[in-house]
């Protein structure tokens, strides 16, 4: 597409969103021969560990990819060969367990080495496992799977770094009678990774459009902002980017390090981020003391943020649910706002290309990055005052 041109016109948008409503596994907008963006359903794990965990959080990555295509009701078409870093045909070799512990041990054996004066070399281990039911990376799958584990050494000093993992799921898969089957996946799972985050909801599917990112969902992601509350933006490759308790304090507030992002649907609070929030486990449910609200304790070990061995909790908000503007203020995410607000990542970093000037198509900026991440405060006016006004309640809440 042209930089200089509207990539969605306005006579398009309503017919896409209105669109999107009656079918999320059928709907996308893009152009003939290029990148193609709908609203897909996603999962995105984040992990915090040291260079001594690269290979065992690598062969736990590939058990769940392995288990993931039993449960696929479309096979994947591509996958992404870490070896020649490029994009191949789907083949039983090329996803099979074999050849992909295979080359997580070729990218573990690269070694960090300082230079003969004594100069520092930087040492960025990166093994990737990515795959898509669609012919190209980017389109929005309704099936795809993306993970990076990472490792980052410098002059013999290990410091930690986030892996991410990140599923696109279909929709209507996943409300044919498979929501026990989905959730049952992500609690196994949970207890496997204890990831320090981990958030669900909708999103514009971009699981596999890599870690730069994309202009074209840059775009829609700012454009369905404005007709969805229910809409996550999470790019793993920007938002992961960062050391939450770096010896020397330093964090950086664009990323997910500084603090927890808005949930929509289904978001880990890890027992690090309660501490930080200052409640204790039963403090978090009673904030969140709703019938359409579940929360499930999952066991955490022992460590310098979780002295007492305290449970993670992984709160789920009702059901999965994009909440049209049109349909009012959505009860349960302002519930969930209201209590991770003093930890939430105001300036989290939304777009993956930076702005520039004259941008003739509307995107995330420094600007209105912030007041999308609070569009579920009260004093908001997101996305604009005239359309705000609060939903009818789902339910009553417990007493």
């Amino acid at each position: 597409m042209s930089t200089n041109e509207l990539w969605m016109p306005p006579e398009e948008i309503e017919g896409f969103v209105s669109d999107t409503l009656e079918d999320y596994d059928l709907t996308c907008y893009g152009e003939e021969n290029g990148p193609e963006y709908g609203v897909s359903p996603y999962i995105t794990f984040y992990l915090y560990h040291s260079e001594n965990d690269f290979l065992d959080v690598a062969h736990e990555i590939i058990e769940l990819y392995q288990e993931l295509q039993t449960l696929i009701d479309r096979p994947l078409r591509m996958v992404y060969n870490n070896k020649t870093q490029n994009w191949v045909k789907a083949t039983p070799e090329k996803v099979g367990h074999k050849m992909l512990r295979e080359h997580a041990k070729l990218c573990y054996k690269t070694a960090p080495n300082d230079m003969p004066d004594g100069s520092v070399i930087y040492t960025n281990k990166y093994y990737y496992i990515e795959a898509t039911s669609e012919e190209t990376p980017m389109i929005s799958a309704r099936w795809a799977f993306s993970s990076s584990v990472e490792g980052v050494w410098h002059s013999n000093t290990t410091f930690s770094h986030y892996t991410t993992i990140k599923i696109s799921f279909r929709d209507g898969w996943y409300r044919s009678n498979n929501q026990q089957v989905w959730n049952d996946f992500i609690i196994k799972w949970l207890h496997r990774l204890k990831p320090e985050q981990c958030y669900s909801g909708y999103e514009i599917g971009t699981t596999t459009v890599g870690t730069m990112g994309a202009y074209e969902s840059d775009v829609m992601e700012r454009i369905c902002a404005d007709y969805f509350y229910g809409l996550d933006v999470d790019h793993p490759g920007k938002m992961g980017f960062n050391y939450h308790d770096d010896e020397d304090g330093y964090i950086d507030y664009s990323s997910i390090g500084a603090g927890i992002r808005t949930p929509t649907w289904c978001f880990l609070l890890s027992p690090l981020w309660r501490s930080k929030l200052g409640k204790s486990v039963e403090e978090v449910k009673e904030a969140l003391a709703h019938p359409d609200i579940r929360i499930t304790e999952i066991p955490y070990p022992v460590d310098k943020h979780n002295p007492n061995g305290e449970p993670a909790l992984w709160i789920q908000l009702g059901e999965l649910n994009l909440y049209p503007v049109d349909e009012g203020i959505p009860e349960l995410p302002v519930l969930a706002n209201d209590l991770i607000k003093p930890i939430r990542c105001d300036f989290l970093q939304l777009y993956t290309l930076d702005p520039w000037e004259d941008d003739p198509n509307p995107r995330f900026d420094d600007e209105n990055s912030p007041k999308w991440m609070a569009r579920f405060d009260s004093d908001s006016d997101w996305p604009k005052s005239d359309r705000r006004f609060y939903a009818k309640k789902i339910s009553k809440v417990k007493k």
